[in-house]
């Protein structure tokens, strides 16, 4: 997932520089600025996120943590396949400025479905005295996804940008599906440590 969750900083910023058409108001919107969108839509939506899972488990309806984090994979599966579609249409004319922000809006919802998510499971499955090696390890799992990030990257220039955005969709949707299999095994390794507690 990482792998693909991770190209927003990197090739992501340089097609925008050279596929998007960032003037607004007689300036030119930096890359740098645009990246911003995300950790800005981190704080915007994360209370209504968290407030629909609340009201999801009053009504005994909430989705297992596994559930959460396939949407959130799926959904940046989806975010890049509405760039591949943007891409392809657009050919060598720059897309529009509002375009990246849906993209930042949907992947960012997604990230909150899969991040704080995975890193809460971790946390809450750490065997009793193991939770900072746990969560360690989680991190270094993030690292290993960023490295690969970088050998997935190369890929941009000979698939071009509508192929490559594909080839994101399909890690992460791959990813989707993976974590949404696992969901069985998740829920009898809870089993099993409510039983012993």
């Amino acid at each position: 997932f990482r792998a693909g969750y991770e190209q927003s900083g990197n090739t992501l910023a340089v097609w925008a520089e050279a596929s998007v058409d960032r003037v607004a108001w007689g300036m030119t919107v930096p890359v740098t600025w645009m990246q911003s969108l995300n950790p800005l839509l981190v704080f915007l939506f994360t209370p209504f996120v968290v407030a629909g899972w609340r009201r999801a488990a009053q009504r005994g309806r909430e989705p297992s943590s596994l559930a959460k984090m396939a949407l959130g994979a799926a959904g940046v599966a989806l975010a890049y396949l509405m760039l591949a579609l943007l891409a392809a249409s657009h050919g060598s004319a720059p897309v529009n400025m509002g375009w990246v922000a849906a993209f930042f809006a949907v992947y960012t919802l997604a990230e909150l479905y899969i991040l704080p998510v995975g890193l809460g499971l971790f946390a809450r499955l750490a065997p009793t005295g193991m939770g900072a090696t746990i969560i360690a390890a989680w991190f270094l799992a993030s690292f290993g996804g960023n490295l690969l990030s970088g050998v997935v990257g190369r890929y941009m220039a000979p698939l071009g940008a509508a192929g490559f955005f594909v080839l994101l969709a399909g890690i992460t949707g791959a990813a989707a599906l993976a974590l949404f299999t696992l969901r069985p095994l998740l829920r009898r390794v809870e089993e099993a440590r409510a039983n012993a507690a």
